[in-house]
């Protein structure tokens, strides 16, 4: 009775991976790790499982420069990708996280940006990874016989030194607790369409916004 079924994958999520050269990533990574630590040194006391943290304006800092250049480039073959890059777009944010063992990030998503992004400087010898949520609402959730990439509802990108990770900034998404023995040091970036975040993608990073004062 049925003269042919098919299958169609509709509205993918996408995300791209950047990976640089071994030879490349080593020097430009100590490099990196050079200069994060002389923004946080000396490191505050944190609670257990928390992380230090950078301001949120290495892309303005001169040290920083061909981290910005390595952002930019892959941001317009992004753009590119998507059919956008007539589109000019800037970094609204950038800072480092480095996290001590035991540490992580909930789940949280990147208002007011395209574009986010991680690129990583350190990962502990174990691995590590970003885990991205559905983002497709689910009103049940039976289990299936097997997972595989279209019966999940989250799906991981494997972390190493020199990787650099670039996605929707509506995507939610979490780091695991870093299990290794040694920390894990990334770099973070938000980017918007430049008319747009020169009005009103400016991060809200003061907590107390909006709150009356007194």
């Amino acid at each position: 009775m049925i003269e042919k079924q098919e299958v169609q994958e509709l509205f993918p999520t996408t995300i791209w991976i950047v990976d640089l050269k071994a030879s490349e990533a080593v020097p430009f990574n100590a490099h990196l790790k050079t200069e994060i630590e002389k923004i946080i040194s000396p490191r505050p006391k944190v609670p257990a499982g928390s992380n230090w943290q950078t301001p949120q304006d290495l892309h303005t800092r001169p040290a920083f420069a061909d981290f910005v250049k390595l952002v930019e480039m892959a941001a317009r073959g992004v753009a590119r990708f998507l059919q956008v890059d007539q589109h000019a777009m800037m970094i609204t944010g950038c800072w480092a996280n480095i996290n001590p063992p035991g540490a992580y990030h909930p789940t949280h998503n990147h208002p007011n940006n395209y574009l986010s992004g991680v690129y990583y400087v350190a990962v502990p010898e174990v691995g590590s990874h970003i885990l991205f949520q559905d983002p497709r609402p689910a009103m049940i959730m039976p289990r299936p016989r097997q997972f595989t990439r279209v019966t999940v509802n989250a799906a991981d990108a494997q972390s190493k030194p020199g990787r650099m990770v670039l996605f929707p900034s509506w995507l939610r998404h979490n780091v695991p607790a870093n299990d290794g023995q040694s920390e894990r040091i990334s770099i973070a970036f938000n980017l918007m369409f430049k008319n747009f975040a020169e009005t009103l993608a400016a991060p809200m990073w003061d907590p107390t916004a909006g709150k009356e004062k007194g």
